[in-house]
């Protein structure tokens, strides 16, 4: 059974309310062991809503400031490990800025994600009058083989097929051979650089109902050899603190994976679902 939440979001990220106290105090009321905050930082976000600029810029300072304080709180960490880490949205012309931002401070994990595809965010309808379901799932996924390629300050990639939240597709639109090579490539990639991915329950919250990836997804990613998986709930509110957890151990154990990962320093710690 998996006891870790390792993507979720407080007062630090723009679109979240939950004080970090409060999210502390509901992964020790859900049993949890150990949890990691990745608040959100995406550089020069270039989908912001009118009025919205700067929303989902991180203030680094008093971000690592807290997280210092309360890794030296014996007390806190004797009841749950707390860890702090960070969500890049990343994209290609900021890799850079990206890099800089991640070797600046002393992260515990750090989870690179794509919020946008040629700098639009699937979440607006935009996206998707540019493009049919299917050539706008190309676009993303082939976005996030470039990244991959070209960025490599990261632990594991969050939330693959995001973008599927937000569209009206059929499950024709999602099988999995319209995108197969590509996520080939990426798996190739990743995990000939030792990156992982993440089960990410935030879907199941969403109209598409699923985990992300998918279950076909996860499986390809087994095939091609990837080991390295995390358990993320992307709860930006107490309620949503590790989101079907317990599913998501099924499912992985389904898919012949035995171990999940939990990052401190950087570095992965694998332990038996």
């Amino acid at each position: 059974m998996i006891r870790s939440d390792q993507h979720m979001h407080s007062t630090f990220s723009g679109d979240s309310k939950t004080e970090m106290s409060d999210m502390i105090n509901a992964a020790i009321e859900n049993n949890l062991k150990t949890i990691c905050f990745t608040e959100h930082y995406d550089p020069l976000f270039p989908s912001y809503k009118p009025g919205n600029e700067g929303k989902f810029d991180l203030d680094v300072e008093r971000y690592i400031e807290t997280a210092k304080r309360l890794r030296a709180d014996e007390s806190l960490q004797s009841k749950i490990n707390v860890r702090f880490g960070i969500e890049l949205g990343i994209y290609p012309d900021i890799y850079d800025i990206g890099k800089d931002i991640i070797t600046s401070s002393p992260y515990d994990f750090v989870i690179l994600s794509s919020h946008t595809a040629n700098k639009v965010d699937p979440y607006f309808p935009k996206y998707w009058e540019m493009y049919s379901s299917v050539e706008g799932m190309k676009v993303y996924f082939e976005e996030i083989l470039e990244n991959v390629k070209n960025f490599d300050d990261f632990d594991v990639y969050g939330h693959l097929d995001y973008c599927v939240r937000y569209t009206e597709c059929t499950d024709e639109d999602k099988d999995i051979r319209h995108y197969k090579e590509i996520f080939e490539a990426i798996f190739k990639i990743l995990v000939a650089k030792g990156k992982g991915i993440e089960l990410n329950s935030g879907g199941l919250r969403s109209k598409l109902k699923e985990f992300n990836p998918n279950p076909e997804i996860l499986k390809l990613y087994k095939q091609c050899g990837g080991e390295i998986i995390t358990f993320g709930s992307d709860a930006h509110i107490c309620e949503h603190m590790a989101y079907e957890i317990s599913r998501a151990s099924d499912l992985l154990e389904s898919l012949g994976f035995k171990y999940v990962a939990e990052f401190k320093e950087r570095k992965p710690e694998f332990i038996k679902i």
